[in-house]
């Protein structure tokens, strides 16, 4: 098996139908929409979510409000977001932990048994923004969104979002693009103020999401902090780990509680697309880990 480094993604489809290559990554909305009709177009697990962490250190204003947070989350419209950037590329989520990742105890699977109501509702989220901002005594707030360079569409994400959210009477939203290593340390040393991170799972259990916003955990950028979320998790991962549908109950707990403290805002479960040729079979695809294991990939003449 011979694998290529292509820096450019539409370099790597040329070369895909040029007959070089037998699997080609579709990693911008131009080559999803120009290559899915074909049979070739397919689309593989991935246990991903792309969220908006708030930085709840204190230091930004505002953000510390609970119902200026529910705002934010009612003012983003998540599927809008996934059809006209994303081309539909993946799923709206209803919790961080997506669809697909494992299942319950009675075999259901986890994110339909954890459905958050992650809504879309704009009236709703100015009437609340209005109340957040006189509990915090401000007329107007301004708001700093972060996002990736590197990724063709978070540009796209970035405007829609600013016009989105500045339909908040006295909110003001500036962008801000950096290189994705500089993304990574503004994410750890709380240099933001609202930044548009990812997370793909590390196992196929739901906590690989929920540890992620534990007061304790290092990857908690926003710094938001909740004891009774604390202790359902700790809960799933000690007590309750060897105990299915127990440690089910803690991990939709954990989820409750990020959607009713506004804590994060979910935006798309994420999913991978690619052209594959048809002459090759048992390539295995997976959630988490080691996503593609080619041990029994054949190619065949015909």
């Amino acid at each position: 098996m011979n694998y290529s480094v292509i820096k450019n993604p539409a370099t790597a489809v040329q070369e895909y139908k040029r007959g070089s290559l037998d699997l080609a990554v579709l990693s911008t909305t131009e080559l999803q929409t120009a290559n899915s009709k074909r049979k070739d177009y397919k689309a593989v697990p991935l246990a991903a979510t792309s969220y908006f962490e708030y930085n709840q250190t204190g230091k930004v204003k505002g953000l510390n409000n609970q119902k200026i947070r529910q705002a934010l989350n009612l003012a983003t419209n998540r599927s809008e977001i996934l059809s006209s950037i994303y081309n539909s590329v993946g799923k709206v989520p209803t919790g961080m932990t997506p669809a697909g990742l494992s299942k319950t105890a009675s075999g259901k699977d986890f994110a339909s048994t954890a459905k958050q109501d992650y809504s879309y509702d704009l009236e709703k989220a100015k009437q609340l923004f209005a109340e957040g901002m006189k509990e915090e005594g401000l007329t107007k707030l301004n708001l700093t969104l972060e996002l990736t360079a590197d990724v063709p569409q978070t540009k796209l994400v970035g405007d829609f979002m600013k016009d989105s959210w500045q339909k908040l009477s006295g909110l003001t939203i500036s962008e801000k693009f950096v290189p994705f290593k500089q993304r990574l340390n503004d994410q750890t040393d709380q240099n933001f103020d609202i930044i548009y991170v990812n997370w793909y799972g590390d196992y196929a259990e739901p906590t690989t999401f929920l540890n992620l916003f534990t007061t304790s955990s290092p990857n908690n950028d926003g710094k938001w902090s909740n004891a009774s979320y604390d202790a359902a998790i700790k809960k799933a991962l000690s007590t309750d780990a060897q105990k299915g549908s127990a440690r089910d109950k803690d991990e939709q707990l954990g989820e409750k509680i990020l959607f009713q403290d506004s804590a994060v805002n979910p935006v798309i479960w994420g999913q991978q697309v690619q052209l594959s040729n048809p002459k090759v079979s048992g390539i295995q695809y997976f959630t988490t880990g080691a996503g593609t294991i080619y041990k029994n990939a054949v190619k065949h003449d015909k």
